[in-house]
């Protein structure tokens, strides 16, 4: 009975040691809880968001020419580019097929040179095609259309 009662008052009357032993026994779940939403963080949210932030600016710079690939694996060149939907030529048939852009996967911008020399061969191309009419017109990838003959 005596040792109840020593161990009662004890307990009440802690040494200061005791008190700060005690408060970090407290506080060191709280630590750690804080701890791991820090790591959880930085190794996963913003990884992610750097990711979300270069897909939105890939997909806002989509040009018509630009060869894509889907999430799909689909390989093709984007021959029409409407508000939310991309429509791309996968093959030297023209097969043309349309996607939203959130199935980009990866885009490979076409060479500057060539797009500055394709943008001025459609340019003279449409100011031919208003002067003569002879000319055979050819598919997105320059080749001849099946229908066309020489």
């Amino acid at each position: 009975m005596t040792n109840l009662i020593n161990m009662a008052f004890e307990g009440t009357s802690n040494p200061p040691q005791t008190q700060q032993i005690d408060m970090l026994g407290t506080l060191y779940p709280i630590i750690m809880v804080v701890l791991m939403v820090a790591v959880f963080y930085f190794l996963i949210l913003r990884p992610q968001r750097k990711r979300d932030k270069e897909q939105k600016e890939m997909l806002s710079k989509l040009s018509v020419g630009d060869k894509i690939t889907t999430i799909g694996g689909l390989v093709g060149v984007i021959a029409q580019i409407k508000d939310d939907e991309v429509t791309i030529s996968t093959s030297v048939a023209n097969t043309l097929v349309t996607y939203t852009k959130a199935a980009i996967q990866s885009v490979e911008k076409r060479d500057s040179s060539s797009s500055s020399s394709s943008s001025s061969k459609s340019s003279a191309s449409k100011s031919e095609d208003k002067d003569s009419a002879e000319e055979p017109k050819k598919g997105l990838f320059g080749r001849k259309k099946d229908g066309d003959e020489e």
